[in-house]
């Protein structure tokens, strides 16, 4: 750790510099210096080779010449491309050519990660990482009884506990990496001007659920699991396929999908995450015959007309009972999914008191776990008995 004047002159940098994306830091001269320090020693020799993503398309690894570079093609929304030079613990930091020059390095495997969303989380822990988590952004959204755990024995922090980074915190407990939390953020600066690296994460600007899964291999990379990671993803991927087939040439189910927000319902789209994950699932709804990988922004009106007749909502919530609905717009008690002998579904059977969504945890990783829920609901003579792990059927009231 640094000294404490240190991490309040960086701090100050930080003020002066402003907002960016995360800035690149002079490279590590050998194995000795901070990311050298912070890895793990006498660890089976880091890999040099390419990473193959199937369905992951905003993240690369690729390698050769005794490193690998890890580029995120878009960290965030607007973003520009950021690379991260990989290399083994214990070995010098290669020459680079002159388009990483300033790249951040990072030493593999890696010894502390401080995690900045919940999507990681899983990735970390089914690689046996748990021991190397430090820290936390916005742990009170958790729902990992061991990360938790971790929390509050201290032997992880949380570094942003309203969404924004501690910038003094991180450099203080300057950690070998810090993988952002899918934004910009006024403290990169700071890190980078402290030699702290961080991985612009978006496993969230991914099109398809297999793509946001995928980035475990990222995880892998960082801490020598290139081969438990591919074998994880390839089982999560496996099941996913599998159930899709199964689930392929039914009459598709009609839904009524999401819920209306400040007058506006945005609708899913067919190429969207949700909106694959719907189809594969075995539903229509009204944005599947709108092309984008987004949102379609509709009126109430419309959903009403085209939707009105689904046996099925799969909605947002919260709501105790399908009488609930009616506080979010009256018109929405004519749905037939919320009357008598519909179905209204939320995502929300694994919450928390402190407003954590396993969905969005352990969910970013197990789509297939996912999926099996929405089959479950459209189709369920496919997957009879089924346990459901995120979406919960709201009871009539």
């Amino acid at each position: 750790m640094r000294p404490r004047w240190v991490v309040a002159a960086l701090f100050a940098l930080a003020l002066v510099a402003g907002c960016s994306a995360p800035a690149t830091a002079p490279p590590a001269t050998g194995g000795t210096g901070v990311a050298g320090r912070d890895c793990v020693p006498g660890a089976a020799p880091a890999p040099d080779d390419t990473v193959a993503f199937a369905h992951a398309t905003n993240v690369t690894i690729t390698g050769g010449d005794g490193y690998r570079v890890l580029t995120v093609r878009t960290p965030y929304p607007g973003g520009q491309p950021q690379s991260v030079v990989l290399v083994g613990c214990g070995r010098d930091t290669p020459a680079l050519p002159p388009a990483l020059a300033g790249a951040p390095v990072v030493h593999t495997p890696v010894g502390g990660i401080f995690a900045g969303s919940t999507t990681q989380l899983p990735m970390v822990t089914e690689l046996g990482g748990l021991d190397r988590l430090t820290g936390v952004g916005g742990a009170a959204l958790v729902t990992d009884p061991g990360v938790r755990a971790r929390v509050e024995s201290g032997a992880a922090v949380d570094f942003a506990p309203n969404s924004t980074i501690d910038a003094e915190a991180v450099v203080a407990a300057d950690p070998a990496v810090v993988l952002s939390g899918g934004t910009d953020d006024p403290a990169f600066p700071a890190l980078a001007a402290a030699g702290i690296p961080v991985v612009g994460w978006a496993d969230y600007l991914e099109t398809g659920p297999l793509g946001q899964a995928e980035w475990i291999k990222v995880v892998g990379a960082l801490t020598g699991q290139d081969a438990r990671a591919a074998e994880i993803y390839d089982g999560i991927a496996g099941r996913y396929t599998d159930l899709a087939a199964r689930v392929r040439g039914l009459p598709p189910t009609r839904v009524v999908a999401g819920q209306p927000y400040q007058g506006t319902w945005n609708v899913a789209a067919a190429d969207s995450t949700a909106g694959i994950l719907f189809r594969d699932a075995g539903a229509t709804w009204l944005g599947a015959g709108m092309p984008g990988t987004g949102t379609q922004p509709q009126s109430l009106e419309r959903v009403l007309a085209e939707d009105g007749d689904a046996p099925v909502w799969l909605a947002d919530g919260p709501f105790a009972t399908t009488a609930d609905v009616a506080a979010v717009d009256p018109r929405l008690s004519s749905l037939a999914a919320a009357r008598p002998g519909g179905q209204l579904w939320t995502r929300d059977r694994a919450t928390t008191a402190t407003g954590g969504n396993a969905l969005y945890e352990r969910g970013a990783l197990h789509q297939d776990e996912i999926l099996a829920d929405l089959v479950a609901i459209l189709h369920p003579q496919v997957l009879p008995g089924h346990a459901f792990t995120y979406y919960r059927q709201v009871p009539a009231g």
